[in-house]
């Protein structure tokens, strides 16, 4: 990849058109070069000159030849040399083509011709974003390894308010810088990497139980981060609604002692475990209840037995994996105890995360976290969980490189 990364960026027809003027220059001023291609609805809301005064190459449109002057052929040529294709607006339609494989216009064609990274950002009325069509092609396209930018709340062209909205130009340019740090980072290659996301949840009986809150986005997006370097990724998952991630190996595990058996299962093969479950720490002693226990007096007292501790249970029986915890604590003298949890669980890292806050972490895509090791202690500001997720592995990494050597891993 060049210094200045090249960015194909697509325009497709929906008033949002004018917006992509707006983010090929956010584009820009992160130092990357943009080049154009629009179908030939786009240009009936924005002019192609628009983007080539602004973009200083020519346009790509469909009315064009496929060959260029010296017979190269558009779009494999122009696919080649991207590292990085964007597709912003993007209406229904072309998500429905680029989803079934239909390569009917030149940005659809690029699309299946590309062999990189595609970052898509919707744009379109609330009912075609939220009807079944739409969000089965979204969900293929995810599968397949394309980054979506959910299209954002509010009042639309149309005049009716809801979902749809393309994502603020400032949003997708950190997508797409984030997606372009992950392809130069390769240092996970060929690393095990287990990872658990969500909370467990104790059954009380056949409908009722007791569970730790938490939405697994945070675990998710840290699998997609250690895949994208380059890892071998298996992803724990306790009671998690969320599309799976491509590349990575997924396990239901929805209560804390079957977590606790797929963790010491895969531990012996494991290189790196980043514990970003919440863990149940407390099950019914006797077991739950047969069926559904009536609602036949004001007063039910259960009794309490304390789940198996995973990472405590790790600690006695690892052998030299690289270990994270979690430590969902309440306000900033949380740390104090995160750091306790360090020392009394045998960690090499714990991450900190505040749940008093409610701007962050629970159900939140942004999260703020402190990274705490023995002898050192780093404040992750608030941004997106992929964000997060980056800036953590990036500490994983470099503290496993320093453990066993810079030679001993791949670039």
């Amino acid at each position: 990849m060049a210094d200045q990364p090249v960015v194909l960026l697509g325009v497709t027809g929906g008033i949002a058109a004018y917006k992509a003027a707006e983010l090929l220059r956010g584009l820009q001023k992160a130092n990357m070069d943009v080049r154009v291609v629009m179908t030939k609805a786009a240009t009936r809301f924005v002019g192609p000159m628009t983007f080539e005064t602004l973009s200083t190459h020519a346009v790509r449109l469909d009315e064009i030849s496929e060959l260029t002057a010296d017979s190269r052929i558009t779009h494999i040529d122009d696919s080649q040399e991207a590292d990085i294709m964007v597709i912003a607006p993007a209406t229904a339609n072309t998500i429905a083509k680029m989803a079934n494989g239909i390569a009917d216009n030149l940005l659809s064609s690029m699309y299946l011709a590309f062999a990189k990274t595609v970052v898509v950002a919707p744009a379109m009325n609330t009912n075609m974003w939220e009807h079944p069509a739409t969000q089965r092609n979204v969900l293929l396209l995810r599968e397949r390894g394309v980054f979506v930018v959910e299209p954002g709340a509010g009042e639309l062209a149309c005049g009716d308010y809801g979902s749809g909205r393309m994502a603020n130009p400032d949003s997708i340019v950190a997508e797409v810088k984030l997606r372009l740090q992950v392809q130069r980072k390769r240092d996970l290659r060929g690393m095990r990497v287990l990872i658990t996301a969500g909370g467990t949840r104790e059954p009380i009986d056949a409908v009722r139980f007791i569970g730790n809150r938490s939405s697994g986005k945070m675990g998710f997006a840290l699998a997609r981060a250690a895949f994208d370097r380059g890892a071998h990724v298996d992803l724990i998952q306790a009671n998690v609604d969320m599309p799976d991630v491509p590349g990575v190996r997924q396990v239901e595990a929805s209560t804390a002692a079957k977590m606790h058996a797929q963790v010491m299962k895969r531990l012996p093969d494991i290189d790196i475990l980043i514990m970003a479950a919440a863990v149940a720490d407390y099950r019914v002693a006797d077991g739950p209840a047969g069926g559904k226990v009536g609602k036949g007096k004001d007063e039910w007292c259960i009794d309490l037995a304390a789940t198996t501790d995973i990472l405590c249970d790790v600690a006695e029986h690892h052998k030299g994996q690289y270990l994270v915890g979690f430590a969902a604590e309440y306000g900033l003298e949380g740390v104090a105890r995160a750091r306790g949890k360090l020392e009394r669980k045998k960690l090499d890292m714990i991450v900190f995360n505040d749940i008093s806050r409610t701007d962050i972490g629970f159900d939140s895509d942004y999260n703020e976290v402190r990274i705490l090791t023995k002898d050192s202690e780093v404040l992750l500001g608030r941004a997106q969980k992929e964000t997060i997720a980056e800036l953590i592995l990036d500490n994983v990494a470099q503290a496993v490189r320093s453990r066993i050597g810079e030679g001993s891993l791949p670039a």
